[in-house]
């Protein structure tokens, strides 16, 4: 029997997005309309992807019709969405004991180059730096659910059973394409997970 490698996302999985919580707090609910429709949605992807600068990605950041209609500027939403960060108990409280078990466990994330700011909560830090491996899209030039990001994790991990753990449906779905045991996760029924993991591996808890 392969032994697993338990794959966690990590923003809405082990910690709450401090983008949203950010956005809410300094745009009015009227305006999210135009913050939805005005953000150059490329721009995102390739700060994601590591592919440009903090300073490119601020610049792009609102298409050009919609840079004077008061939107936050974005050194405000980076500078509020960490300052604080809000852990998801229950699946920290999960990593900690697969690892106390002696179980593999890695992160992969599809975050820019802010993960740097999360990694200053003592937490969270302590938390990151117990697992095997940390996977972010900004080091690998790809993000999920491009096959080739599971594909690298099964490079560094051959041979093992893999257990991924993510919000996202299609990142999900494709990890499902790739033959490992994917489990979608909701932040608003943590619980689900513990009852998932006590009944595909009952001794890992």
């Amino acid at each position: 029997m392969r032994s697993p490698l338990f794959v966690f996302d990590l923003m809405d999985t082990l910690i709450q997005d401090p983008f949203h919580l950010a956005l809410k707090e300094l745009l009015p609910r009227e305006h999210w309309e135009d913050f939805k429709n005005g953000r150059e949605k490329q721009a995102f992807l390739d700060f994601e992807m590591g592919r440009i600068e903090e300073e490119d990605f601020f610049q792009r950041f609102y298409l050009d019709p919609y840079k004077d209609k008061g939107l936050p500027h974005p050194k405000d939403l980076k500078e509020k969405m960490f300052s604080r960060i809000n852990p998801i108990p229950e699946t920290l409280e999960i990593v900690k004991s697969l690892k106390e078990k002696g179980f593999s466990v890695v992160l992969a994330s599809n975050y820019s180059i802010w993960y740097k700011e999360v990694m200053k909560f003592p937490e969270i830090a302590e938390l990151l730096h117990s697992l095997d491996a940390l996977y972010f899209s900004c080091e690998m030039g790809v993000r999920k659910p491009a096959q080739e990001y599971y594909q690298w994790i099964e490079t560094d991990f051959p041979g093992k059973d893999y257990v991924f753990i993510d919000d996202n449906p299609t990142n999900v779905e494709v990890a499902g394409y790739m033959n490992w045991n994917a489990f979608k996760f909701n932040p608003k029924k943590p619980e689900e997970l513990k009852e998932f993991l006590t009944e595909q591996y009952p001794n890992c808890l």
